[in-house]
């Protein structure tokens, strides 16, 4: 199996090496609006040839009044940038990104966004808490190794006045910030995780209520890296997860009901939360009823610090089949792109150990989604009917 991963990082390489000839770098623009005479856009990002972020870097060519072309070969294989008009205080709100988050570009990127807004960089909230919630600390990791955070713990209703005697089923999150509160969001976006689920309670797609269990992330980006994938700390935050954190829900909430039931354990997350993902499913299969690894960075190296590969420590391992029901899926443009050599690594090997597609594991491509919470909101609910319901089997 070493060797097969062996032939197809070989083969990641040449797709690489193949795209690193090709420097250009094409992006579209379209405004809902003409802009005036004497408007330009412009490109500002993470490079001196982009700006560094000075509000005014390269500037887009004016096709007419609503649509602009920007071609430049780039310096870097990756970048990090966003739109102006020349100043912060135009900066563009893309419709496709929903939100004022820094854009991924890299070399041989060909992409459009479409715009309606250029002003001062604002928070957006989309969105709004719908169910029962409430926050604590969580609880304190044993080994001394994963430091304390806001816990979010959520259900349709309130569990602590109204009992259940069926009980809950257990989702587990990471990124607990971008679950269901729009508001503690980092752009203002949330999966709409509590709606979704509501909804789906409603429609009679799943038939168990669920206690949605969150922990916010590091603020530290690398540190959340870190945590999340492969390595002495991701290996700490898997064990604080399974021996920790489930424990507590299992002993401090009413997952059991009256009658005594035992709760399915779903987990879900994003990018490196996908890749915390796809280690629990393949390292803790006996937990887990299902995992949701949502545009999982499994095996990418994208420059700006974004280096990992999760499969080799699973080749490892000997291939251990991931919890059933496995989905797996993700966007089109911008960093998703990046993450797709790596994810296409992930589906062929699991095919090749035996999996079944459609029934061990769901793999969905959704090629107009940006990698972001807008995206991830979208898929959810589709996602975990699957899960939860393909659990049944």
């Amino acid at each position: 199996m070493k060797n097969l991963l062996l032939a197809l990082t070989l083969g990641l390489s040449l797709t690489v090496n193949a795209q690193n000839n090709i420097q250009i770098v094409k992006i579209k623009v379209v405004t809902d609006f003409p802009l005036s005479d004497l408007d330009t856009i412009f490109i500002t990002g993470s490079n001196d040839q982009i700006g560094q972020w000075n509000g005014r870097g390269i500037p887009f060519i004016r096709k007419d009044s609503l649509n602009w072309l920007l071609n430049f070969r780039s310096q870097d294989s990756a970048f990090s940038y966003k739109l102006t008009l020349g100043s912060w205080q135009k900066e563009a709100l893309l419709d496709e990104v929903g939100s004022n988050r820094d854009l991924g570009g890299w070399i041989g990127m060909d992409t459009i966004f479409h715009c309606d807004y250029f002003g001062p960089s604002e928070k957006i909230i989309d969105g709004q808490i719908s169910g029962y919630h409430e926050t604590l600390q969580s609880p304190i990791d044993p080994d001394g190794v994963i430091p304390r955070r806001r816990m979010w713990v959520w259900s349709p209703y309130d569990f602590r006045k109204h009992e259940s005697k069926s009980g809950f089923d257990i989702l587990l999150m990471s990124d607990g910030q971008n679950v269901i509160d729009p508001s503690s969001s980092t752009y203002g976006v949330d999966w709409a995780v509590d709606e979704a689920i509501i909804s789906l309670i409603d429609s009679n797609i799943i038939d168990r209520n669920i206690l949605v269990v969150a922990l916010d992330c590091s603020k530290n980006g690398d540190y959340r890296r870190l945590e999340y994938g492969p390595g002495d700390l991701g290996d700490a935050t898997t064990k604080y997860l399974t021996k920790t954190i489930i424990p507590f829900v299992l002993d401090n909430y009413p997952v059991h009901g009256d009658m005594g039931n035992i709760p399915k354990i779903f987990f879900a997350g994003s990018s490196m939360g996908g890749v915390l993902g796809f280690r629990l499913a393949t390292e803790y299969q006996e937990i887990f009823d299902g995992v949701m690894s949502f545009s999982p960075a499994v095996f990418v190296d994208a420059g700006g610090g974004l280096k990992v590969d999760a499969l080799t420590p699973w080749a490892d391992r000997g291939y251990k089949k991931p919890a059933s029901p496995f989905y797996i899926d993700n966007g089109g443009p911008g960093l998703e792109s990046q993450l797709q050599p790596g994810i296409d690594l992930l589906l062929t090997t699991l095919d090749s150990i035996g999996l079944v597609k459609n029934k061990d594991y769901l793999w969905v491509k959704d090629p107009a989604s940006y990698h972001g919470e807008r995206g991830w909101r979208e898929r959810f609910p589709s996602a975990f009917s699957w899960v939860f319901n393909s659990s049944k089997d």
